[in-house]
């Protein structure tokens, strides 16, 4: 005798859950999660730059050191009084986009699914959405 296994539904791969959302939200989504990612690298840089800006400036100087090294140049690290100085641009940025990119993604991610409803919803009843939110 054959016995019918009764098939249980898969649960929904993450890439199948962010196709349905971008095509429930679109644009509305595309633009939350970017002026999330703005505040969330501004925030990063600004907190680096406050806070850890001493500890930037001797990594910056550990890898121009090794860097010259490398090529044959010659380095004078950096002395106690200069640590103080303000590491470059360049350098918190990289170190943010680091941190933005890798720490800050799922918790970027989890708040724009969780904004972007509300969102839309505003930008419709301010007539700027036309039956765009009614597709499923």
């Amino acid at each position: 005798m054959v016995t019918m296994q009764q098939q249980q539904p898969q649960p929904q791969q993450p890439v199948s859950k962010t196709k349905q959302f971008m095509k429930k939200y679109g644009y509305v989504g595309i633009g939350v999660y970017l002026a999330l990612g703005t505040v969330d690298l501004s925030a990063t840089m600004a907190l680096i730059s406050v806070k850890g800006a001493a500890r930037v400036k001797e990594a910056e100087d550990y890898v121009i050191g090794k860097a010259k090294g490398w090529v044959g140049m010659d380095h004078t690290p950096i002395e106690k009084s200069q640590i103080h100085e303000k590491p470059s641009l360049t350098s918190i940025f990289v170190l943010a986009y680091g941190i933005h990119k890798t720490v800050l993604l799922p918790f970027r991610l989890s708040l724009t699914a969780a904004i972007t409803p509300a969102v839309a919803k505003r930008l419709k009843n301010w007539g700027w959405l036309k039956n765009q939110l009614n597709k499923k």
